[in-house]
Protein backbone atom coordinates (compact mmCIF):
# COMPACT_ATOMS: atom_id res chain seq x y z
CA UNK A 1 0.00 0.00 0.00
CA UNK A 2 1.31 3.37 -0.64
CA UNK A 3 0.78 5.81 2.25
CA UNK A 4 1.08 8.58 -0.03
CA UNK A 5 -2.01 7.98 -1.32
CA UNK A 6 -3.60 7.77 1.78
CA UNK A 7 -2.84 11.17 3.25
CA UNK A 8 -5.30 13.21 1.68
CA UNK A 9 -7.93 10.90 2.77
CA UNK A 10 -6.82 11.41 6.53
CA UNK A 11 -6.42 15.22 6.45
CA UNK A 12 -10.20 15.01 5.50
CA UNK A 13 -11.00 13.05 8.04
CA UNK A 14 -9.11 14.71 10.83
CA UNK A 15 -10.68 18.01 9.25
CA UNK A 16 -14.12 16.93 9.36
CA UNK A 17 -13.74 15.86 13.08
CA UNK A 18 -12.50 19.43 14.00
CA UNK A 19 -15.64 20.32 12.63
CA UNK A 20 -17.81 18.09 14.63
CA UNK A 21 -15.63 19.02 18.00
CA UNK A 22 -15.97 22.38 17.52
CA UNK A 23 -20.01 21.58 17.33
CA UNK A 24 -20.53 20.56 20.38
CA UNK A 25 -20.25 23.74 22.40
CA UNK A 26 -21.03 22.50 26.35
CA UNK A 27 -19.81 18.49 26.21
CA UNK A 28 -20.91 16.54 29.09
CA UNK A 29 -17.59 16.09 31.17
CA UNK A 30 -16.29 12.86 33.43
CA UNK A 31 -13.43 12.47 34.79
CA UNK A 32 -10.31 9.83 34.05
CA UNK A 33 -7.48 8.09 36.40
CA UNK A 34 -4.99 10.60 37.33
CA UNK A 35 -5.11 14.08 38.08
CA UNK A 36 -6.93 16.70 36.40
CA UNK A 37 -7.70 13.80 33.79
CA UNK A 38 -10.55 14.45 32.05
CA UNK A 39 -13.01 13.00 28.84
CA UNK A 40 -15.64 15.02 27.53
CA UNK A 41 -18.45 13.88 24.58
CA UNK A 42 -16.64 15.72 21.89
CA UNK A 43 -13.30 13.31 22.69
CA UNK A 44 -15.62 10.24 22.25
CA UNK A 45 -17.52 11.63 19.65
CA UNK A 46 -14.38 12.71 17.35
CA UNK A 47 -12.59 8.85 17.95
CA UNK A 48 -16.19 7.45 17.32
CA UNK A 49 -15.60 9.25 13.80
CA UNK A 50 -12.28 8.64 13.05
CA UNK A 51 -12.25 5.38 13.59
CA UNK A 52 -15.74 4.88 11.40
CA UNK A 53 -14.09 6.91 9.09
CA UNK A 54 -10.59 5.51 8.75
CA UNK A 55 -11.08 1.73 9.11
CA UNK A 56 -12.07 0.98 5.60
CA UNK A 57 -8.98 2.96 4.32
CA UNK A 58 -6.33 0.29 4.99
CA UNK A 59 -7.52 -3.29 5.17
CA UNK A 60 -7.78 -4.92 8.85
CA UNK A 61 -5.85 -2.07 10.38
CA UNK A 62 -6.08 -1.93 13.89
CA UNK A 63 -6.49 0.71 16.50
CA UNK A 64 -5.01 2.13 18.97
CA UNK A 65 -7.00 5.12 20.48
CA UNK A 66 -7.11 7.49 23.64
CA UNK A 67 -10.24 7.01 24.62
CA UNK A 68 -10.25 3.07 23.89
CA UNK A 69 -9.99 0.14 26.46
CA UNK A 70 -6.49 -2.41 26.26
CA UNK A 71 -4.50 -0.27 23.74
CA UNK A 72 -2.29 -3.00 22.32
CA UNK A 73 -0.22 -2.28 19.12
CA UNK A 74 -0.52 -5.13 16.57
CA UNK A 75 1.64 -6.93 13.85
CA UNK A 76 0.87 -4.43 10.45
CA UNK A 77 -0.95 -1.07 10.13
CA UNK A 78 -2.36 0.09 13.57
CA UNK A 79 -3.97 4.07 13.83
CA UNK A 80 -3.04 5.60 16.65
CA UNK A 81 -5.79 8.14 17.45
CA UNK A 82 -5.87 11.22 19.67
CA UNK A 83 -9.15 12.36 18.78
CA UNK A 84 -8.78 16.34 21.21
CA UNK A 85 -5.17 16.73 22.13
CA UNK A 86 -5.41 18.99 24.68
CA UNK A 87 -8.84 18.55 26.35
CA UNK A 88 -8.54 20.58 29.13
CA UNK A 89 -7.75 23.27 26.38
CA UNK A 90 -10.78 22.66 24.75
CA UNK A 91 -12.86 22.68 28.00
CA UNK A 92 -12.03 26.04 28.95
CA UNK A 93 -12.23 27.58 25.43
CA UNK A 94 -8.36 28.49 25.16
CA UNK A 95 -8.47 27.03 21.61
CA UNK A 96 -5.27 25.74 21.25
CA UNK A 97 -5.56 21.77 20.82
CA UNK A 98 -5.51 19.37 17.93
CA UNK A 99 -6.93 16.30 16.19
CA UNK A 100 -3.96 13.75 15.77
CA UNK A 101 -3.90 10.84 13.66
CA UNK A 102 -0.79 8.96 12.83
CA UNK A 103 -0.35 5.43 11.12
CA UNK A 104 2.00 3.01 12.50
CA UNK A 105 3.39 -0.10 10.54
CA UNK A 106 5.09 -2.68 12.19
CA UNK A 107 5.93 -0.37 14.87
CA UNK A 108 7.19 2.57 12.87
CA UNK A 109 5.41 5.62 11.71
CA UNK A 110 4.64 6.06 8.35
CA UNK A 111 1.79 8.83 8.26
CA UNK A 112 0.68 11.54 10.34
CA UNK A 113 -1.64 14.41 10.40
CA UNK A 114 -2.36 16.83 12.75
CA UNK A 115 -5.39 19.58 12.64
CA UNK A 116 -5.93 22.46 14.73
CA UNK A 117 -9.44 23.12 14.14
CA UNK A 118 -9.31 26.93 15.95
CA UNK A 119 -6.94 28.01 13.12
CA UNK A 120 -7.89 25.44 10.19
CA UNK A 121 -4.04 24.32 10.03
CA UNK A 122 -3.55 21.28 9.42
CA UNK A 123 0.40 19.11 9.35
CA UNK A 124 0.84 16.35 7.56
CA UNK A 125 3.38 13.75 6.42
CA UNK A 126 4.26 10.64 5.09
CA UNK A 127 7.52 8.50 5.41
CA UNK A 128 9.82 9.81 3.15
CA UNK A 129 7.77 12.58 0.85
CA UNK A 130 8.38 15.91 3.56
CA UNK A 131 6.39 17.33 5.55
CA UNK A 132 3.67 20.19 4.93
CA UNK A 133 1.29 22.26 6.50
CA UNK A 134 -1.80 23.16 4.67
CA UNK A 135 0.22 21.60 1.80
CA UNK A 136 3.17 24.11 2.21
CA UNK A 137 6.84 22.22 2.78
CA UNK A 138 7.83 23.18 6.26
CA UNK A 139 11.19 22.39 7.97
CA UNK A 140 13.15 22.90 11.22
CA UNK A 141 14.69 25.73 11.74
CA UNK A 142 18.53 25.89 13.08
CA UNK A 143 18.04 28.35 15.67
CA UNK A 144 21.18 28.83 18.35
CA UNK A 145 20.89 27.19 21.58
CA UNK A 146 21.43 30.61 23.23
CA UNK A 147 18.47 31.82 21.46
CA UNK A 148 15.76 29.19 20.89
CA UNK A 149 11.98 28.85 21.98
CA UNK A 150 11.79 25.61 23.74
CA UNK A 151 8.12 24.12 24.18
CA UNK A 152 7.62 21.22 27.24
CA UNK A 153 4.81 19.88 29.09
CA UNK A 154 4.48 18.85 32.65
CA UNK A 155 2.72 15.60 32.53
CA UNK A 156 -0.36 16.73 34.63
CA UNK A 157 -1.67 13.11 35.34
CA UNK A 158 1.93 12.08 36.68
CA UNK A 159 2.42 14.92 39.90
CA UNK A 160 5.18 13.05 40.67
CA UNK A 161 6.88 13.87 37.41
CA UNK A 162 7.10 18.02 38.96
CA UNK A 163 10.04 17.90 40.58
CA UNK A 164 12.27 16.29 37.66
CA UNK A 165 10.30 18.46 35.23
CA UNK A 166 10.67 21.97 36.88
CA UNK A 167 14.45 21.09 37.33
CA UNK A 168 14.72 20.85 33.83
CA UNK A 169 13.04 23.77 33.42
CA UNK A 170 15.22 25.69 34.84
CA UNK A 171 18.29 24.45 33.47
CA UNK A 172 16.70 24.63 29.67
CA UNK A 173 15.29 28.39 30.50
CA UNK A 174 18.53 29.50 32.14
CA UNK A 175 20.75 28.50 28.46
CA UNK A 176 18.51 28.97 26.01
CA UNK A 177 15.78 32.38 25.02
CA UNK A 178 12.83 31.13 26.70
CA UNK A 179 9.87 28.33 27.09
CA UNK A 180 6.69 27.59 26.68
CA UNK A 181 3.89 25.72 28.20
CA UNK A 182 0.76 25.14 25.58
CA UNK A 183 -1.23 21.72 27.16
CA UNK A 184 -0.87 20.37 23.19
CA UNK A 185 2.06 17.82 23.05
CA UNK A 186 0.74 17.42 19.23
CA UNK A 187 0.57 20.84 18.55
CA UNK A 188 4.30 21.65 20.08
CA UNK A 189 5.96 19.33 18.00
CA UNK A 190 4.15 20.73 14.66
CA UNK A 191 5.55 24.22 16.18
CA UNK A 192 8.91 22.33 16.58
CA UNK A 193 8.51 21.01 12.79
CA UNK A 194 7.78 24.20 11.11
CA UNK A 195 10.22 26.40 12.91
CA UNK A 196 8.14 28.45 15.04
CA UNK A 197 9.94 26.93 17.90
CA UNK A 198 12.83 24.74 18.54
CA UNK A 199 12.67 21.86 20.85
CA UNK A 200 10.11 20.26 23.08
CA UNK A 201 10.28 17.74 26.08
CA UNK A 202 7.46 16.07 28.28
CA UNK A 203 8.56 13.79 31.30
CA UNK A 204 5.70 11.16 30.32
CA UNK A 205 3.60 10.78 27.36
CA UNK A 206 1.62 8.44 25.66
CA UNK A 207 2.18 7.07 22.01
CA UNK A 208 -1.33 8.82 20.59
CA UNK A 209 0.11 12.49 21.90
CA UNK A 210 2.80 12.16 19.45
CA UNK A 211 2.42 9.38 17.01
CA UNK A 212 1.15 11.71 14.41
CA UNK A 213 3.63 14.53 15.07
CA UNK A 214 6.23 12.56 15.06
CA UNK A 215 6.43 11.60 11.64
CA UNK A 216 6.10 15.27 10.89
CA UNK A 217 8.71 16.44 12.82
CA UNK A 218 11.25 14.02 11.12
CA UNK A 219 9.97 14.69 7.75
CA UNK A 220 10.52 18.44 8.55
CA UNK A 221 14.35 17.56 9.47
CA UNK A 222 14.18 17.19 13.33
CA UNK A 223 15.12 14.69 15.61
CA UNK A 224 12.65 12.77 18.07
CA UNK A 225 13.93 10.05 20.34
CA UNK A 226 13.53 9.35 24.32
CA UNK A 227 15.80 10.46 27.82
CA UNK A 228 19.45 8.37 26.99
CA UNK A 229 18.71 8.80 23.07
CA UNK A 230 16.71 5.48 22.93
CA UNK A 231 14.40 5.44 19.82
CA UNK A 232 10.77 6.47 20.07
CA UNK A 233 8.43 3.60 20.10
CA UNK A 234 4.73 3.55 20.14
CA UNK A 235 3.75 1.18 21.88
CA UNK A 236 3.39 2.76 25.74
CA UNK A 237 4.11 5.65 27.97
CA UNK A 238 7.66 7.17 27.53
CA UNK A 239 9.54 10.58 27.98
CA UNK A 240 9.66 12.24 24.60
CA UNK A 241 12.60 14.87 23.56
CA UNK A 242 12.30 16.15 20.38
CA UNK A 243 13.77 19.55 18.25
CA UNK A 244 16.72 20.41 15.74
CA UNK A 245 19.58 18.42 15.39
CA UNK A 246 21.27 20.99 17.42
CA UNK A 247 18.47 21.50 20.20
CA UNK A 248 17.77 17.76 20.29
CA UNK A 249 21.49 17.18 21.52
CA UNK A 250 21.11 19.99 24.06
CA UNK A 251 17.97 18.69 25.50
CA UNK A 252 19.39 15.10 26.01
CA UNK A 253 22.35 16.74 28.32
CA UNK A 254 19.86 18.50 30.68
CA UNK A 255 17.71 14.69 30.82
CA UNK A 256 18.75 12.95 33.77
Amino acid sequence: MEEKNLVSQVILVAEAAGKLVLSIEKPRVTSKEGHANYVTEADVSSQRYCIGQLTPLVEGAHFFAEEQEENRLAPGYNWVIDPIDGTTNFMRGYRHSAISIGLVKDGEAVLGVVHNPYTGETFSAVKGEGAFLNHTAIQVEETPIADSLIVFGTSPYYREKADETFRIVKEIFLNCGDVRRSGSAALDLCYVAAGRCDGFFESLLSPWDYAAAAIILAEAGGKIGTAGNRPVTFEKKQPILAGSPRIFDFLQEQMP
